[in-house]
């Protein structure tokens, strides 16, 4: 019942600060850089067959590089729990690589796997590799040390030390590292498109920007946060479907 209240509450408060941007946009110099809900949603039907193409364009790099990301971080994660000592190495690694203003690889990636699918898949699996790498092994350092003694005793190897132990108590900490990498892959992909693609929600940004387009400006936006939902929903759903043993225990 409580959610349903603010659920209601949400959308009444959308709905007001639409009316307040829709009349107070219109007639004023607002107008010429945020447009206005009624214009953007005629814009939006009327090139929503380019819109929707974007869109799609940019969930592929965004999927595709979150996917690779996961992969590589838990095949780190493998490598570092049969050679530990491998850890002290990566993790410090990991953590200065975040110094880097990760903006600035953007044109690097474009000049060396030029303005293809490539650059922007790469640019959304270095966005989302340290949330999903640094979850894990906060994860594993959460393990009770009374299940670690266990392990000790009964000697288990680390392979399963990895199926029976690792992965399936670190769950909750990787479903919240792919949750956040779930909006950084659609923000690495758009970063990337604004230094050279042939389509995409970045390109009608870049595009949008230099020729004062507001309704391209916001519908991309609008699109961008969208996207960004659905993969964010989806690893919601993932989660529902694999950590169920542990959100049965929160309710």
């Amino acid at each position: 019942m409580k959610k349903k209240g603010n659920i209601i509450l949400l959308v009444v408060l959308a709905g007001l600060l639409l009316l307040i941007w829709e009349f107070a946009a219109r007639g004023t110099d607002a107008e010429l850089f945020i447009s206005f809900p009624s214009k953007i949603v005629a814009f939006l039907v009327k090139n929503i067959s380019f819109l929707l193409q974007s869109t799609a364009v940019t969930l592929v790099e965004s999927l595709i590089g979150l996917i690779i990301a996961t992969l590589f971080s838990f095949a780190l994660m493998v490598l570092c729990f049969y050679f530990p000592k491998l850890m002290d190495i990566v993790l410090p690694l990991s953590v200065t690589s975040q110094v880097i203003p990760l903006i600035t690889l953007a044109p690097l990636f474009a000049l060396i796997f030029d303005i293809g699918l490539t650059a922007k898949i790469m640019m959304a699996a270095l966005l989302c590799f340290f949330p999903i790498f640094i979850n894990f092994a906060n994860g594993v350092n959460l393990i009770p040390k009374s299940i670690t003694e266990l392990m000790q005793i009964y000697n288990i190897s680390t392979t399963q030390k990895i199926i029976k132990f690792y992965f399936p108590l670190s769950l909750p900490s990787i479903m919240q590292g792919l949750k956040v990498s779930s909006t950084l892959a659609v923000i690495g992909a758009i970063m990337a498109e604004f230094c050279g693609a042939k389509i995409g929600l970045g390109k009608n940004l870049y595009l949008a920007t230099k020729r004062l387009n507001p309704e391209l400006i916001m519908s991309s936006i609008v699109l961008s946060a969208v996207l960004g939902g659905l993969l964010y929903v989806l690893v919601v759903l993932i989660e529902n479907k694999l950590g169920y043993w542990y959100k049965q225990n929160k309710q």
